[in-house]
């Protein structure tokens, strides 16, 4: 089971923590792309301004349990990259503010395996207003991603969706812009590849 984590390991970008039981893969762990919420009907849900394309962030990973063939759980945080061109503290007029979109997941009992993935939505409204001149294709062809994993809350591995272009702790310098990154339960998107992500683990004040 040890060269599973051999096989997907991230680059040398990060340093994964020994005996890791996850790791995100070598090629494209960060994928981006833009989804549209449908009716259950199959029909699209029109917008009431602007754009109804929400960004879908899907990242692919490995598991190897210590123990057994299931993980029991795994935290993971995203910075998604984004510019704030209304702040009235911008460096340079006109360019804004780099910002980080921020929000987080936890898995839990996640089986073995080299081929599994998790998701992050952002809304449609937010990536107009966290976004340049260009629009929302912005985040996905200039903005970068971070993720990270963690496990009993030490830091497991992480990865950018565009390695080698930039300072590696570039989303550590970002400002924080929390609660407009959503889970798949928190979003249209509930009911959509159910049996393709592992379960979530409620918040605390989410359980019944």
């Amino acid at each position: 089971m040890a060269l599973l984590l051999i096989l997907v390991a991230a680059p040398g970008v990060f340093a994964q923590a020994p005996n890791s039981p996850i790791a995100f893969v070598n090629h494209d762990a960060i994928t981006t792309s833009f989804v549209t919420v449908t009716n259950y009907n199959g029909t699209f849900i029109s917008p009431t301004n602007g754009s109804n394309q929400w960004l879908k962030v899907e990242f692919h990973y490995g598991i190897t349990p210590a123990i057994g063939s299931y993980q029991d759980a795994v935290l993971f945080k995203v910075w998604i990259e984004g510019r704030d061109l209304l702040a009235t503290d911008a460096p340079v007029k006109g360019e804004g503010v780099a910002v980080g979109l921020t929000g987080s997941v936890t898995y839990v009992n996640i089986p073995a395996g080299r081929d599994l993935y998790g998701v992050f939505y952002v809304h449609p409204s937010t990536l107009g207003r966290y976004s340049t001149s260009h629009g929302s294709t912005d985040f996905d062809r200039k903005f970068d991603i971070h993720m990270e994993a963690y496990v009993g809350g030490a830091l497991m591995d992480a990865i950018d969706k565009n390695p080698g272009e930039q300072d590696k702790t570039w989303f550590q310098k970002l400002r924080v812009v929390p609660g407009l990154v959503y889970r798949q339960d928190q979003c249209p998107f509930l009911i959509v590849d159910p049996d393709h992500y592992p379960a979530i683990k409620l918040p605390a004040d989410a359980a019944p």
